[in-house]
């Protein structure tokens, strides 16, 4: 049995041979030896054994001795074990010989106490459900893809379980899983940085089921040479029924609204002044107003032909000219210009309009591009605004990595919201037109409204909370959390749009 707590014990063992003529002295010495080594610090017992197997005239002896640790062994072999073995070479001289071996403690079986069973993952011995070495549980079965749905079910079902532990106080006592982590409560909780991957993937797979995530995104050169990004807001995912209209039903182009068409039954009543009619283009002013219809929303092209036409029929052609140039290449050398990059810019520049090329060619390809570099832009973002928390509580005492925790809960928080505004939509869209489906439209404005406003609040409720200081320091320094956060953001934001153009 286990003489101490301590799992750092090890057994320093001592093999004597003596002449058989000196055997009843030599135990007597030997007996008294042992009694005064478990006198000097860090030996715990002893036990001493016979050994048979010992040549004719000799006898045999083994000495175990249980340390404390292996500090204690060297210790004793550096400062006592000298003056100890003296001792017995002044009374008996060459007749007797003594080797020495350490043993370090493994592991100890007591019949009937543990288990004999070992751990599948570390080979430790299992001493109950878990192992006591690496967690996992002592019973591991194959899983097949029907248990697996079923702990996966499990865990959303049972209220009881890490998943729901973790989001409720996620979504409504904020900074409470920062403070429960820094104190040491964590397998209670699901683990932070695994918590923020799953909703954040969640949230992303999510937002593109049943759209085309980036498909509204445009690149945009003007006459002057500025580029810029346009977002129509049409991804693909079909346009609400409030935003169209049957062919036979719109008025035609220049009509005021809800002046209806005879195709459509319309009364054949006095009609009001129509606009005048625009003239007719040249091909060239034709399609400069066919490629900025192309980049409309499709619900506002047909209002919009009309102006456009009798706009570009009034200019001249030296106002068309530059127009016109754009468009048929809007990233040439005289259209996009590079400026204000210095050095950076001239280096960049060919892959920059190589780049401005592809966007302008599949700007669908480009936004999903652009999308699916989000995460990788918030990896960055999440360290950033940490240095700048860890900069305004410069003196708290708080590692960095306590600051970037903090901000690793907010945004799983702030996914967590997103994940629920988007389900309500994407159900709605499953629903049709149907009165549920209405309901499911007017729950997720009522969650989208409380949640633009919760989110600052919640950001400044967990401040108070983790780092416990008052109102008015807390507020100051929310502030100027605020201004970093945006000024990040922008960064973080314009490098996301390099880099997605640069490795398209």
């Amino acid at each position: 049995m286990r003489r101490d707590d301590d799992n750092d014990t090890v057994l320093y063992e001592v093999n004597l041979e003596a002449d058989a003529a000196i055997e009843r002295p030599f135990d007597t010495w030997l007996r008294d030896h042992v009694a005064d080594m478990l006198q000097l610090p860090g030996f715990l017992s002893a036990e001493v054994f016979g050994d048979s197997s010992a040549p004719a005239g000799r006898i045999r002896r083994t000495v175990q001795y249980r340390m404390r640790n292996q500090a204690a062994l060297e210790q004793y072999l550096s400062e006592q074990a000298p003056a100890m073995r003296a001792r017995g070479v002044a009374l008996f001289g060459d007749k007797f010989t003594a080797t020495r071996r350490t043993l370090a403690h493994r592991e100890e079986f007591i019949r009937g106490a543990v288990s004999t069973e070992n751990c599948l993952n570390c080979g430790e011995v299992l001493t109950g459900q878990h192992c006591a070495h690496c967690g996992q549980r002592a019973r591991v079965r194959v899983l097949s893809l029907a248990g697996l749905l079923r702990d996966l079910l499990g865990d959303i079902t049972n209220f009881d379980s890490r998943l729901w532990r973790t989001l409720r106080p996620l979504a409504f006592k904020p900074g409470q899983l920062t403070v429960d982590y820094l104190r040491g409560r964590r397998t209670y909780y699901s683990p932070p940085f695994r918590m923020y991957l799953i909703l954040s993937v969640g949230f992303f797979v999510l937002a593109s089921l049943g759209a085309d995530p980036g498909g509204g995104i445009k690149l945009n050169v003007d006459g002057a040479g500025s580029a810029n990004l346009q977002f129509t807001g049409d991804s693909g995912a079909g346009t609400p029924a409030n935003e169209t209209r049957p062919a036979d039903s719109q008025p035609a182009p220049g009509a005021p609204a809800g002046a209806a068409s005879p195709a459509a039954g319309g009364a054949s009543t006095t009609m009001p002044p129509a606009t005048p009619k625009a003239p007719k283009l040249d091909p060239d002013r034709q399609k400069i107003v066919d490629a900025i219809l192309s980049r409309m929303p499709e619900s506002e092209r047909a209002r919009a032909r009309a102006e456009l036409e009798q706009e570009f029929g009034a200019l001249t052609p030296e106002q068309v000219a530059p127009v016109k140039r754009v468009l048929d290449d809007p990233c040439g050398e005289g259209s996009f210009k590079v400026q204000g990059l210095g050095e950076v810019g001239r280096k960049y520049e060919p892959r920059l309009r190589e780049a401005c090329r592809k966007i302008t060619g599949d700007s669908k390809t480009f936004g999903r591009a652009l999308y699916e570099n989000i995460p990788k832009m918030m990896f960055i973002f999440l360290p950033l605004i940490a240095a700048v928390m860890y900069v305004l509580y410069l003196g708290s005492g708080r590692y960095y990595v306590e600051h970037l925790l903090f901000f690793v809960h907010y945004h799983a928080f702030f996914f967590l919201g997103g994940l629920s505004i988007v389900l309500l939509d994407r159900l709605a869209g499953l629903m049709a037109a149907t009165r549920f489906a209405d309901f499911l439209r007017g729950a997720e404005g009522v969650v989208t409204a409380a949640f633009v406003l919760y989110v600052p609040y919640y950001l400044y409720r967990a401040m108070r909370r983790v780092y416990g200081q008052g109102r008015v320091v807390t507020l100051l320094k929310y502030s100027l959390l605020g201004i970093g956060y945006l000024f990040f953001l922008v960064v973080t934001g314009i490098g996301l749009l390099a880099y997605t153009a640069l490795t398209l």
